[in-house]
């Protein structure tokens, strides 16, 4: 996808706010820039492209609330911040689609978002506990932060069920889906074999999609 044109910059000190007002004028910068990215494939009931900011919202209600039904061994709390944080490093290096990705594409998409984070770890270094958040995702080894990223896996087909298919039926058919699921599927295993149950409820879902998003 083409990614928005302008990244995040901080917005100007106000010189007579205080911290409190200019700490919540960043981050709602921030956040603001995150809704003018558009995710590829994934549209709304009306037809509007998702942006990442709503995406991050889902996120941030489906994780923490399955985590306390049922893996109540986890923090729901922290999931829920590492939710909806877990995609902040786009403001800087935009969303990139993975549903059909090169090696190639993927070395130069790790290669931007570290860059990102960098950026971001200088224009946030006042706030220490945000910054480590971002950074304790990223660096995917608390159970909790990897909980959210199988998760997040979900949402590309969950938002579909919204608009019943129409965006799903309009670039792709339910054998091209289940087919394109086979290699994902596998990685995902790969990349999570702590979480191969919440991998096979992506992969469930992929396959009420296919049985029930394309019927006329």
């Amino acid at each position: 996808m083409e990614h928005s044109n302008t990244t995040f910059q901080l917005p100007a000190t106000i010189p007579d706010a205080s911290d409190i007002a200019q700490t919540a004028l960043q981050l709602a910068a921030l956040s603001s820039r995150l809704a003018l990215e558009e995710r590829t494939l994934v549209n709304h009931i009306t037809g509007r492209a998702e942006n990442v900011a709503e995406h991050s919202a889902m996120l941030a209600l489906v994780a923490p609330a399955v985590a306390e039904l049922y893996y109540p061994h986890l923090d729901a709390n922290l999931i829920c911040r590492f939710a909806t944080i877990h995609d902040a490093v786009e403001a800087y290096a935009g969303d990139t689609a993975t549903h059909i990705i090169s090696k190639q594409e993927l070395e130069q998409k790790a290669l931007r978002e570290a860059a990102g984070l960098a950026q971001l770890k200088k224009d946030f270094a006042a706030m220490p506990r945000f910054v480590q958040l971002v950074e304790q995702y990223e660096a995917q080894k608390t159970p909790e932060a990897r909980f959210v990223r199988i998760v997040d896996k979900w949402t590309p087909i969950l938002v579909h069920f919204a608009d019943k298919g129409a965006t799903l039926r309009s670039y792709i058919n339910p054998d091209e889906l289940l087919q394109n699921f086979v290699e994902r599927a596998a990685r995902l295993r790969e990349q999570f074999p702590d979480l191969l149950e919440l991998v096979a409820v992506r992969e469930e879902l992929t396959n009420l999609a296919a049985k029930y998003l394309f019927q006329p």
